[in-house]
């Protein structure tokens, strides 16, 4: 091998790259050829022919890179040949590039074995031996071949980082997520996870009145255990007691981050590694069994659709308000009343919902059981339609000396008229002597008739109206036989008690 006296960084560079590539295909070579069956003997004979000199070469390679670096003169050193074959190649090496160097080496010499293999272990002296083994060959054949490192600056960056594997504690305690599908129930999805549904019930909160609902989200333990959020007075001591577990237990458990001695941080979650207690007393009672907790089905849940959504008491606007719900806020239908909606909106807390005001499928709907034993709202009203008072209640002379038993407003044709309280319709369509007409139980014997309407009325017997509900349009319609008349476009409304007609003045706001 001839080496070059180095001028420059670069050039000791390109004779590294070089002579590493030699070697490289060198030993690909020697790799090639140690699969051959050939004793250790035959191998020891041709191993330094085709590995030769790799190791002084790399010496010299990196003695004359450093030399560069020092700025000190290259030192030549010969290194006697032992054949003819090795002169022969070193003088390919020398006139022939690096890089083909070792390739038409290599080239030749897997091509004379191929074909001359057989006479040329027989002329060395050297014969197969039955019982050879590849392990031992290889095993004495291993040559240490050290390629070149690349050249750096500093030996800090030699440095390999030590690649240090988390241990398993150091991992979040949750790390999947399942959304609850429609017929999913806890037994199912802890089967999916191949755990039992005591772990998903304690891992997820479902003895603190958490709603197992459609849409939301389970957390999949990677672990057996429950989660705890922390209460003020909590010590590690007293969560470790609750949940019959140690104190070392959470604070070894590295994803809690909290130690013995440090104060614990309020509503702050820990995880308490195989521990799960047995259902709650109260879960028990509700399902019947811990096979009923498994058969826990999904509820389907229903959204608000405008903000500051009024909750009440009951089924109408007559009854109190007990609160708002925000836009976007899940809800659980418990069941209907007319056209209102039963919910739960915190666990063990529930109130109404007009259902025009709520995202929920007819279906979902359909499928609520019907609540009939709603008590009646406070005794509230307002006023059934707008316009002029024309007629008051009592005795009048036009259009002829008669009663009176209602009042009459009125007003263009058209005019909306409402529900003055809350009830429900017991007669809705042509009425003797009103022509179409609506007339509303209020409960505790309280009834509202409102006569002369434009024509069929939309609301029908049974159907559950709420103070201020569209009933009707203003008209002029009469029922001849019935003993009705009309003088002109106008509502007649009559409020009866106990079935007799009292004046309307005395219960509108």
């Amino acid at each position: 091998m001839i080496i070059p006296q180095p001028s420059t960084q670069s050039i000791v560079t390109k004779i590294q790259l070089l002579r590493q590539r030699e070697v490289t295909a060198r030993s690909r070579v020697w790799a090639i050829l140690d699969t051959f069956p050939l004793n250790a003997g035959a191998k020891a004979w041709l191993a330094p022919r085709i590995l030769r000199e790799s190791m002084v070469a790399q010496q010299k390679a990196a003695q004359s890179a450093r030399a560069v670096f020092l700025g000190q003169a290259i030192q030549q050193t010969a290194t006697p040949s032992t054949t003819n074959v090795r002169k022969k190649s070193l003088m390919v090496d020398a006139l022939i590039e690096p890089r083909m160097a070792g390739h038409v080496t290599s080239a030749v010499v897997i091509v004379a074995i191929l074909l001359f293999g057989p006479t040329l272990v027989k002329k060395s002296g050297l014969e197969y031996r039955s019982g050879y083994s590849r392990l031992a060959s290889s095993a004495e054949m291993t040559l240490p071949i050290d390629a070149p490192l690349p050249q750096v600056s500093s030996d800090s960056e030699l440095t390999v980082p030590h690649m240090v594997t988390p241990l398993p504690n150091a991992l979040p305690p949750f790390l999947f997520y399942h959304r609850i599908r429609s017929n999913d129930t806890l037994g199912s999805i802890a089967a999916e996870y191949a755990m039992r549904p005591q772990v998903l019930f304690w891992a997820n909160g479902l003895q603190n009145g958490r709603v197992f609902i459609v849409g939301s989200t389970l957390r999949i333990p990677r672990m057996a255990g429950v989660s705890h959020t922390i209460a003020e007075g909590d010590t590690i001591e007293s969560i470790a007691t609750q949940y019959a577990s140690t104190p070392d237990a959470i604070t070894l458990f590295r994803a809690n981050r909290v130690t013995k001695d440090e104060d614990l941080v309020i509503d702050r979650e820990v995880f308490i590694p195989f521990a799960v207690p047995d259902y709650p007393e109260a879960t028990i009672n509700k399902y019947g069994s811990a096979e009923g907790v498994a058969g826990m089905e999904a509820i389907e849940t229903v959204t608000v659709l405008e903000d500051q959504t009024n909750l009440r008491g009951g089924p109408g606007r007559a009854y109190d308000k007990i609160g708002t719900l925000a836009l976007g806020q899940r809800l659980i239908p418990i069941g209907r009343y007319g056209s209102w909606i039963k919910i739960e909106y915190v666990p063990g807390e529930t109130g109404w919902v007009k259902g025009s005001l709520l995202g929920m499928s007819d279906g979902l709907i359909e499928g609520l059981p019907s609540i009939n034993n709603v008590p009646y709202p406070p005794p509230r009203w307002v006023w059934p339609t707008t316009g002029q008072l024309t007629s008051p209640f009592g005795w009048r002379s036009a259009p002829f000396y008669s009663f009176h038993n209602g009042i009459d407003f009125a007003n263009k044709a058209g005019t909306a008229i409402f529900a003055a309280r809350y009830g429900r319709v017991f007669e809705g369509g042509w009425c003797s002597g009103f022509g179409w007409c609506v007339k509303i139980d209020h409960g505790n014997g309280v009834q509202s008739i409102y006569g002369h309407m434009l024509k069929k009325p939309p609301v029908r017997p049974g159907d559950v109206v709420d103070m201020g509900d569209f009933i009707g349009l203003m008209g002029s319609s009469y029922d001849t036989a019935g003993g009705g008349y009309s003088t002109g476009v106008h509502l007649h409304f009559t409020v009866k008690v106990g079935g007799k007609a009292v004046d309307p003045m005395k219960y509108l706001p």
